[in-house]
């Protein structure tokens, strides 16, 4: 390897130096798409990781957990009215989310539905090199432009079922959680959707020969957008939803005679 390559390698961390040719990006990763899954999955960590439910027993801080009610744990809660492990045994507190309807928002336009919105991401891309020919020349570098579609709003309910064994402990749980509500909920930067929960509905169950539980279920509702990966176009034939697009680049060139 020749010294002037491990110059350029050993000052590239230090700031000394900057080769213009590695800021040019080679791959391109532009897909852009919202599922059923991501709304759920931006529910549920938001409530892990920003509300944190938790209760108080005994002087003890005990987090909450939140499970998604699958078919076949959600038919149990049904059946049973409470949720229990493998050996039988209460699970308490608890929070189950479930989604149980979609339906879709005015929002949607009806009007033409391969409406398209421009996202200007970088001048750097693969189209633009830094040389010195299109230094001298003041070459105009070639804009990269995403288009992506406008996703279809929809309005999705969830049915939540909290458990705890004290009142006490459930109207901390529901003070923690109908103070978030009204909200957007999601991580920055990602997807938010607003969120809205309009009653709480407790029950107390005081048995002579079985646990004592106190159980709230509650419905959210959320606003959300969907967007698939790919579609068909007006002509029927398939395309992404995402599509890349790059200005044209041009250059003139003049030529002088001189008798």
């Amino acid at each position: 390897m020749s010294k002037v390559t491990d110059l350029i390698k050993n000052s590239q961390n230090d700031g000394e130096y900057q080769n213009r040719g590695f800021d040019t990006k080679t791959e391109e990763t532009n897909e852009i798409s919202v599922g059923l899954i991501d709304i759920d999955t931006t529910i549920i960590q938001y409530m892990q990781q920003i509300i944190k439910p938790y209760v108080v027993q005994d002087g003890d801080r005990i987090e909450v957990p939140i499970m998604y009610g699958n078919p076949e744990r959600w038919k149990n809660i049904r059946q049973d009215g409470v949720l229990r492990d493998v050996r039988g045994k209460l699970q308490i507190p608890l929070l189950v989310v479930t989604r149980t309807g979609l339906i879709k928002n005015t929002m949607n336009s009806p009007v033409n539905k391969f409406h398209e919105m421009d996202f200007y991401s970088t001048q750097w891309n693969p189209r633009n090199k830094y040389d010195r020919f299109a230094l001298l020349n003041g070459i105009q570098e070639s804009k990269k432009y995403v288009s992506v579609m406008y996703p279809d709003y929809y309005d999705l309910t969830y049915n939540c079922v909290v458990w705890t064994e004290y009142m006490a402990q459930m109207n901390h749980l529901i003070e923690q959680i109908s103070f978030e509500a009204e909200n957007y909920w999601g991580e920055r930067d990602k997807y938010k959707f607003k969120t809205s929960i309009k009653e709480y509905k407790n029950t107390v169950e005081l048995p002579e020969r079985k646990d004592r539980l106190v159980r709230s279920e509650f419905t959210m509702t959320v606003k959300a957008y969907l967007l698939p990966e790919n579609t068909v176009d007006k002509h029927g034939r398939p395309m992404n939803m995402n599509q890349t697009r790059f200005t044209n680049r041009k250059l003139v060139i003049q030529e002088k005679f001189i008798e």
